[in-house]
């Protein structure tokens, strides 16, 4: 049976930072802040340490998302056929088939993939149920 690995809890619980002490170098990509003021959210690929922006923060407050971002990464995991994925930050974007939702989808109907996923707490019940069948595995931080 196929593993998935979710990482799960709050935002600030240290799932990026679980991510990066525990798959270094493995197929996937990993937000990383560009500024302890998290004004430039970065998504590094973790293989090559290349770093794209996947979302900056506007002067009125909220973040803007850059989709070219998602389609960078996106492409990365589409070309996998086999072996682990590493995805960090899926949330609430994935939920409505947008953001990383592409590569879930290849993830999940690709036989010889396995996946560590950072979900937040508020989104695993949707996460458990897109890849409901496969084994599963939850940690909590």
């Amino acid at each position: 049976m196929r593993k998935f690995k979710f990482i799960t809890g709050e935002r600030g619980a240290g799932k990026s930072s679980y991510i990066l002490a525990n798959y270094p170098s493995c197929t996937g990509f990993v937000t990383v802040k560009e500024d302890a003021a998290g004004s430039r959210l970065m998504l590094m690929s973790l293989p090559s340490r290349e770093k794209r922006c996947l979302m900056h923060r506007s002067p009125a407050g909220p973040y803007i998302v850059h989709p070219d971002c998602f389609s960078w990464a996106n492409r990365a995991i589409l070309s996998v056929e086999s072996g682990l994925v590493v995805l960090d930050e899926c949330g609430w974007i994935e939920c409505v088939g947008r953001g990383f939702y592409p590569a879930l989808e290849h993830i999940r109907n690709s036989p010889g993939i396995e996946a560590v996923l950072s979900v937040r707490l508020d989104r695993l019940d949707w996460y458990l149920s897109f890849f409901a069948g496969a084994g599963i595995e939850v940690v909590r931080l």
